[in-house]
């Protein structure tokens, strides 16, 4: 069943954004700087502990003490938004040890992608909150983000009435017409991970919006041949398609868009494709937990309702 949802408090010039670590170590440290440099542009302030910068095998640092800086950057009311690190693998490894009763209270605006995705649908299914898919702390889209994107991604923080019509010239209508409902997805082989889980992805009459990285298209097949099996593509609205960066296979004559357009266009709801966001060259910023209207024939996405609401 669905919770109520829930807008975190808007940001300001001069508020200090956190940064965390919940899942890989950082692997470029100049990616990073520059993110933090992007950040302090915009007018923010930065905080992190040393602490993120730790490695553990492909972690960053113990489950413990990623699981409480997480807790503690949320609790901290000097803190007034939370920034994921890096994705990679390991927040799946959190999610026993994160006390909810600490958390709930305290929606923040959250920004991440890749692996965060298991986090998104645990505050949305737990929470309600509305989170932000988008660039992290050490995304080259954040670091070097053109500037319709920073425009974007400050209006998404700041105002609590922008409702964005986004539409872009790569867009491809795979399937025409026009649906609206809560946006909910992510990185697809998260969203697949969540299956069986107590923050298992909710879809019955949502728009869902998946993208990936480096999954051929075999993988493809067989992670969305699990959500229909699992009923999770039975009453979808609409489907949003980001980018499946190096998924294509190097041979065979087949691609990555064959498998989608297989085994989504039975669905018989809208589907726009090519949105440029996910592990791409461009990650443009979406609101998930929102109202969305999908147009698919019009090739562009409405977002009905704002990410944050005044504080």
């Amino acid at each position: 069943m669905d919770v109520p949802t829930i807008r975190p408090p808007a940001l300001r010039l001069g508020d200090t954004i956190g940064i965390v670590a919940p899942a890989g170590p950082l692997q470029h440290k100049e990616a990073f700087h520059q993110g933090v440099a992007t950040l302090e542009r915009l007018g923010f302030r930065v905080r992190y502990d040393e602490r993120i910068f730790q490695s553990r095998r492909y972690l960053a640092g113990d489950d413990v003490s990623r699981a409480e800086e997480l807790m503690r950057y949320f609790e901290d009311a000097h803190i007034q938004g939370v920034l994921a690190l890096r994705g990679g693998y390991g927040c799946a490894r959190l999610l026993h040890l994160l006390d909810e009763r600490r958390l709930r209270s305290h929606c923040k605006v959250f920004m991440g992608f890749s692996d965060l995705t298991t986090l998104h649908l645990l505050f949305c299914r737990h929470f309600g909150w509305i989170t932000i898919h988008g660039p992290m702390a050490s995304s080259p889209t954040l670091g070097n983000a053109e500037s319709g994107i920073e425009e974007h991604l400050m209006s998404l923080w700041t105002d609590p009435e922008y409702r964005p019509m986004l539409s872009f010239p790569e867009l491809e209508t795979w399937r025409e017409g026009t649906v609206e409902g809560q946006l909910t997805g992510g990185c697809l082989s998260l969203v697949v991970a969540s299956l069986g889980t107590p923050y298992e992805i909710q879809t019955d009459g949502k728009v869902l919006f998946l993208e990936d990285l480096a999954e051929p298209p075999y993988r493809v097949d067989r992670m969305l041949t699990q959500l229909r099996l699992a009923g999770k593509l039975d009453a979808l609205k609409g489907a949003l398609l980001g980018s499946f960066h190096q998924c294509d296979p190097s041979e065979g004559g087949y691609t990555v868009e064959d498998i989608l357009r297989e085994m989504l266009d039975p669905l018989q709801v809208p589907i726009l494709a090519r949105f440029p966001a996910g592990h791409g060259s461009r990650n443009w910023p979406l609101p998930l937990a929102v109202r969305v209207r999908l147009d698919a024939t019009r090739r562009r996405l409405e977002i009905l309702e704002p990410a944050v609401r005044r504080q």
